[in-house]
């Protein structure tokens, strides 16, 4: 090998030794700052480890020691964890018994549970839900409610999580008061004893949750408690009259005394209970020191009457108390002026209908109508390139069907603010105008609509046709149970009349309720989406037309509505 050749080898290999020393120089380094980093890590950890146990500890505290009932629950209801507030205050122990929300739900308060439920699952919250719970050992408290959705760190909903608040005591405060002022607004400036009696009686049986309300009043001539209203109409006649003396109600009557009695077989001779367990509450009717009747409410195997009712119930009849004396005095000035009082009672009392039904349907139908248009055209707007042919069709079947129904609102609008004058220019097609209604209305797959018959061109407002056949197929529909469920609507001529028949396969009505559902807001089913005047509108519109209307009807079977319109 030549000089030359050697001398480039050695400076390659020299080359190479000092390259390695220096990898091996910044491999020592990266080694040292690695090490120093891993110290730096673990104690890093140590103080985050440290630091999440404190917080732990701090949030089981808090947790622990909330003064209001908390609990976590799973997205099927089951809970997971309550703290000491919610266990004594549901009556429940999680360790002992797995617990559900939906069984602490009060039977009434169902529906609307199960609509704050879906807001919650569907917005990750709910504020300022309020409601009744039933206990372990079945006792009813109302709660006020907030609630959250707990996501996982993917953001998917995992659980949720409520803070509950007892008000019971609060919201009995409140219903002795909403008592006193309902009955004070539903009785001033009448003037007949029986619709006051009534309407006594129909706050009382609702506040009280009893089975029967009664007034009886002492007739001047005979000295006999006569009962005068009933909030079960049907059971008036089933009351004979009583001297002031004999019994409960005769004591009560004579002493001026209230009365209660819990727990007791006690049998009337002129209320028969056999041997139930049996409730009653009695109140003297006083004015100026004059006793002139008793409110007797009682119930048979419910919770017994509270001492503190009594008070309400004396409040009550000291409120009404003039009101059904000076009703007493006016009877003979009433019978001489009988047709007149009649007229003005009749349009006083529609007046307030028209009133109180245009202000549910300006704020009660068309808000959410506008909300449900908006939102329908936003998600079309948003989606018009997701969605195919036939779902645009139905955004615009449903915007259509808005449409009419902001028009037939501002029509009933209108109506409600005209007398009772019957327009018979106009001739309408019931059976396009029927047929309208129903693509109007939301009909579940399970129930059929049939038009038997059809239908004849009357004269009369289309308005009011439309209002009278929308609410008794809507009604029909709501209140059918059935897996297969029909509607069927035929009409016959009857030479200077038709008859329209409704009817269905539905829930049924009890025969003791047939006259009550024609009154204005007595709603037989509690729902938020029944305001208690569908049927009070039908008949008014019934008694415009010089029509009647009367139904036939079976529990679980189903309800007939008949009624006429003249040609």
């Amino acid at each position: 090998m030549s000089s030359e050749k050697e001398e480039i080898l050695n400076r390659a290999l020299n080359r190479q030794k000092k390259a390695r020393l220096q990898a091996e120089k910044i491999l020592e380094d990266k080694s040292r700052e690695l090490y120093n980093t891993s110290l730096e890590l673990k104690k890093v950890n140590a103080q985050l480890e440290s630091l999440l146990g404190e917080k732990n500890s701090q949030l089981q505290g808090v947790f622990e020691n909330i003064n209001d009932a908390y609990l976590v629950m799973d997205l099927e209801g089951n809970v997971i964890k309550m703290n000491d507030v919610a266990e004594k205050f549901f009556e429940f122990t999680l360790e002992e018994e797995d617990v559900n929300v939906v069984d602490l739900i009060y039977y009434e308060d169902y529906e609307y549970a199960m609509a704050s439920f879906t807001q919650l699952t569907e917005k990750g919250r709910f504020a300022d839900y309020n409601a009744r719970i039933i206990t372990k050992n079945k006792n009813v408290k109302w709660v006020n409610i907030n609630a959250s959705v707990i996501f996982d760190k993917d953001n998917n909903p995992i659980a949720a999580q409520g803070i509950i608040r007892d008000v019971t005591s609060q919201r009995e405060k409140q219903l002795v008061l909403d008592l006193i002022n309902d009955t004070a607004k539903s009785i001033l400036g009448k003037e007949d004893v029986n619709e006051i009696a009534w309407e006594i009686t129909n706050k009382i049986t609702g506040y009280l949750n009893t089975d029967n309300c009664v007034v009886y009043l002492i007739n001047s001539d005979t000295k006999f408690l006569e009962p005068i209203a009933t909030y079960n109409t049907d059971k008036i006649n089933d009351r004979p009259k009583l001297s002031v003396g004999e019994g409960i109600l005769g004591s009560v009557a004579k002493s001026g005394i209230s009365e209660i009695i819990n727990d007791t077989s006690l049998e009337d001779r002129y209320i028969s209970f056999g041997k139930e367990k049996l409730s009653i509450i009695s109140v003297p009717i006083i004015n100026d020191k004059e006793i002139i009747g008793v409110i007797d409410a009682r119930h048979t195997q419910k919770d017994f009457f509270k001492p503190e009712q009594i008070n309400t119930l004396e409040s009550v009849a000291n409120l009404v108390a003039m009101q059904l004396k000076s009703a007493l005095n006016l009877i003979e000035r009433k019978k001489a002026e009988k047709d007149n009082a009649d007229l003005l009672s009749k349009l006083a009392k529609s007046n307030e209908e028209l009133k109180e039904y245009a202000h549910i349907v300006s704020h009660d139908l068309k808000s959410p109508l506008r909300s449900i248009s908006a939102l329908t055209s936003w998600i079309k707007m948003d989606n018009a390139d997701v969605f195919d042919k036939d779902s645009l069709q139905n955004f615009n079947d449903i915007e259509t069907t808005l449409e009419k129904m902001d028009a037939l609102i501002t029509d009933v609008l209108k109506f409600s603010s005209l007398d009772a004058t019957v327009n018979e220019e106009d001739e309408v097609d019931l059976d396009v105008m029927v047929k309208e209604v129903i693509h109007m209305l939301y009909v579940p797959l399970n129930i059929t609509i049939n038009i038997q018959d059809k239908l004849p061109v009357i004269k009369g407002d289309k308005t009011k046709f439309q209002q009278l056949f929308q609410n008794l197929i809507g009604n029909a529909i709501k209140f059918n149970d059935k897996e297969n469920g029909f509607i069927n609507i035929n009409v016959k001529d009857l030479k200077s009349f038709y008859k329209f028949t409704i009817s269905d396969n539905g829930i049924g009505i009890e025969q003791r309720n047939f006259d009550k559902i024609f009154k204005i807001f007595q709603s037989l089913k509690q729902s938020e989406n029944s305001s208690g005047i569908g049927l009070s509108i039908v008949k008014k519109i019934v008694d415009i037309y010089n029509g009647e209307i009367w139904l036939e009807s079976e529990l679980n079977k189903g309800t007939t509505f008949h009624f006429t319109l003249k040609k």
